[in-house]
């Protein structure tokens, strides 16, 4: 099989292969769930994952503060999905769409399917530095046809977000992060530049990966996600033998932390009192 290897003289170590926790709210709900704690914190500023499917409304309108709230659709979603928030939002999510909700001081916000779609999505949880934990929330929306995509042979990889763009801060994006949604083919290959101070979240969304750091070999099943530590920059290569669809955040080591419990507050908000 061909592998994932780090080729650099820096001091990154990679993590173990942890597999997510099945979690199913009634019969319109399920997902793998990641969380912080799996990876003895080294997802941060990353708090939790929820690689999930949607088929019918689960989640009344809730309130998030302190952290983003960030929905990137998968392409194999069916239909659309509705995203309103207190911000003035009330819009479709399309396949290969992202919307960003930086909460801040707090947002009120509902995601749910339309009609008969199935949404197919990830819902990731940042945690925010502590100068914008106080700061008005704010949200932006990446479309599909706007996301960039590098393509070649064995390969075809989303750019959802890339925090050397000059649209990342136009964007306002509180973290320095990459955003990478992509497919290797069978015995195909790609690489990433992993930057001087970040970490990596690696996830196999379906098929299996290698990962080499070093001369040391991890194996990545499907359902698994892993964490590359942040050293000086690394080189990483990317490799499946039979086909992979894997996702990848690379983000900049934040030391601040949030406690989970803390993500959200449940209660009836009323969506349409927006800000003014």
């Amino acid at each position: 099989m061909s592998g994932i290897a780090i080729k650099s003289h820096s001091t990154a170590r990679i993590g173990s292969a942890i597999s997510g926790a099945v979690r199913k709210i009634g019969s319109g709900f399920v997902a793998r769930q990641f969380s912080q704690e799996m990876f003895s914190g080294d997802m941060k500023p990353i708090l939790m994952v929820d690689d999930f499917v949607m088929t019918s409304p689960t989640f009344p309108p809730h309130m998030h503060a302190g952290i983003s709230a960030v929905t990137v659709m998968f392409e194999d979603s069916l239909g659309g999905f509705r995203n309103r928030d207190t911000l003035g939002s009330d819009l479709v999510l399309k396949p290969g769409d992202l919307y960003w909700l930086t909460a801040g001081s707090g947002a009120v916000h509902e995601e749910l399917p339309e009609g008969s779609a199935r949404t197919h999505a990830l819902q990731i949880f940042v945690d925010l530095p502590g100068h914008l934990k106080s700061e008005p929330a704010r949200a932006f929306h990446v479309k599909a046809e706007d996301v960039t995509i590098i393509e070649a042979e064995g390969h075809r990889v989303r750019v959802v977000l890339d925090d050397r763009a000059p649209e990342a801060a136009a964007r306002g994006v509180p973290v320095d992060i990459t955003v990478l949604d992509g497919f290797l083919y069978s015995n195909g290959s790609f690489s990433h530049e992993l930057p001087d101070g970040h970490q990596a979240w690696l996830y196999a969304v379906s098929g299996a990966l290698t990962v080499r750091l070093d001369g040391e070999l991890r194996f990545l099943p499907e359902g698994t996600a892993l964490t590359i530590s942040g050293g000086e920059e690394a080189h990483v290569a990317l490799g499946t033998e039979a086909g992979a669809h894997f996702f990848l955040m690379a983000v900049r080591h934040a030391r601040h932390s949030l406690r989970p419990e803390r993500l959200a507050t449940s209660a009836a908000y009323p969506i349409d009192q927006r800000r003014r």
